[in-house]
């Protein structure tokens, strides 16, 4: 129990500002910006996400995969992940200026944001996965506090300032953010712990060919996790237009992100408990664990939906000014759809332990697959109201294939 402490305490410290600053920027973003902004942000700061997670993530769980094993006298390693990060971030910043001319017709500044937020944000996560795998828990979170913070700042200098209102504002804030505390990082570097030879090219086929087949399984699910998330924005986007897309994904955002933090401490300060059991080969106590979690989840969850309904007018319909979604078919399977997905990534961990990792990449495309086609045949008819059922349902469905992959386990494991 005290080690578990010890990581509720350490994921507090490390996300807390990150979790206000996102949540602030949503309510801020949505109030003074309005939805047709939002809208429009939302689906590019996704778009971004695709493309970063498709082009980078292999490279950065492979860092933490690699160095973390590894004394700090690894010059060598470290500049090889370097140049993949390098190439990375051409190549995403490349694919991002092509849609943004192409499907979003962005203005030259438009597009001059968006193409340094994905370039800079490669070496923002670069930096990132290098301070997780050396286990540097209070400089990650200087990172990414000193982030969130600058973007905040930014924000409101804008919006009550210069009285910015505009989605650009959005852009301006995450790049001068990223910027900022990429400049922080470089003057409170720890001595050894980032060795990269600028004046060299290392690249070797063989060590990128280990680190892609590494990471592409878990950047594969990642991907289809994000377009799961996104997929239904640019469906309504499509038919209804970015107000109705600002709406939804502003709620979307909202409740996703708050229920992500409520309910995350447990995840992780579980994850630990279960992979100690799991690792001693006390497998039957690491299932015990489990249940124990989600029954921690489901507590956080019913004081969260309470305290939910009890603000919710005030919330949607004054502080957030979108009364439209103050419908319970709109923002009750959307929350419910939240809390299934904390539930299926708890259970999804322990269920990697037992069973290959491609029965989840495969559940999760068929998830996404009938998701895109939900939405496309019912949001033109229903709207808003298409979209969260269709969340609903296939959530419920993902986090059920998982449930009974765990459940199957559990009783393997019983009978040992």
């Amino acid at each position: 129990m005290p080690a578990m402490n010890k990581e509720v305490i350490k994921y507090l410290t490390g996300r807390f500002i990150p979790a206000i600053v996102n949540v602030a920027v949503i309510v801020l973003a949505i109030r003074f910006l309005g939805p047709v902004e939002y809208g429009k942000y939302s689906l590019l700061i996704y778009t971004v996400l695709l493309v970063i997670t498709l082009s980078f993530n292999w490279v950065q769980v492979s860092i933490l995969r690699f160095l973390a094993g590894m004394p700090r006298e690894t010059n060598v390693v470290m500049s090889r992940f370097f140049d993949l990060t390098i190439f990375s971030a051409l190549f995403s910043t490349l694919i991002v200026i092509l849609l943004g001319i192409w499907y979003f017709h962005l203005s030259w500044l438009e597009l001059l944001l968006i193409a340094l937020f994905a370039f800079l944000n490669h070496f923002y996560l670069f930096h990132q996965a290098i301070l997780q795998a050396y286990h540097k828990t209070i400089r990650t979170a200087i990172l990414e506090g000193s982030d969130q913070l600058i973007i905040l700042i930014v924000l409101l200098v804008g919006l009550f300032f210069f009285e910015w209102r505009s989605s650009l504002l959005l852009f301006s804030s995450l790049v001068i953010g990223v910027a900022g505390v990429l400049i922080l990082r470089s003057l409170i570097r720890v001595k050894g712990l980032l060795t990269i030879d600028l004046t060299h090219i290392y690249w070797d086929s063989r060590f990128s060919a280990k680190v892609a087949e590494f990471g592409y399984g878990i950047t594969l699910w990642l991907f289809l996790s994000h377009l799961l998330m996104a997929m239904d924005r640019f469906i309504i986007m499509e038919y209804l237009g970015y107000r109705d897309a600002g709406m939804y994904s502003a709620l979307k955002d909202l409740l996703f992100k708050c229920i992500s933090f409520a309910s995350f401490p447990i995840y992780i300060s579980y994850q630990a408990k279960i992979h100690e059991q799991w690792n001693s080969r006390h497998h039957r106590e690491a299932w015990v664990a489990i249940k124990e979690a989600l029954s921690f989840e489901i507590l956080i969850f019913i004081i969260f939906f309470i305290a939910f309904m009890v603000v919710k007018q005030m919330l949607l319909e004054e502080v957030l000014k979108i009364p439209e979604v103050d419908i319970w078919l709109i923002y009750l399977p959307v929350l419910l759809a939240a809390f299934l997905w904390q539930a299926g990534l708890l259970f999804q961990r322990f269920a990697e332990l037992v069973f290959r990792s491609a029965y989840m990449l495969g559940a999760i495309g068929i998830v996404v697959a009938l998701n895109l086609i939900l939405n496309l045949v019912f949001v033109p008819v229903y709207g808003l109201i298409a979209s969260s059922l269709a969340l609903l349902f296939t959530s419920l469905l993902y986090a059920g294939f998982i449930v009974l992959l765990s459940f199957i386990a559990g009783q393997r494991l019983s009978k040992e």
